[in-house]
């Protein structure tokens, strides 16, 4: 795999997180007003998170940890 299809796979995944959060944004579910950067938030944030699970396996990890990060940086409304 050449870095330009690294990059082309990484650009594509962004582009579904992207487009799930303007869907939130359409449906009233979300109030992000900069989806590009909104969804590098998240998609970063989770990435953190995966990474600490496998590292840290003993941590006593909130249960509602992911829907906690996912609402904040995805500015989704309270439900």
């Amino acid at each position: 795999m050449t870095k330009d299809d690294m990059t082309a796979l990484g650009a594509e995944t962004l582009q579904v997180v992207i487009d799930a959060l303007d869907g939130c944004v359409t449906a009233g579910q979300a109030t992000s007003t900069d989806l590009y950067g909104d969804a590098v938030a998240l998609w970063l944030g989770l990435h953190g998170l995966a990474h600490q699970r496998a590292v840290t396996r003993a941590s006593p990890w909130p249960e509602d940890i992911a829907d906690r990060i996912i609402a904040t940086l995805a500015h989704l409304k309270d439900a």
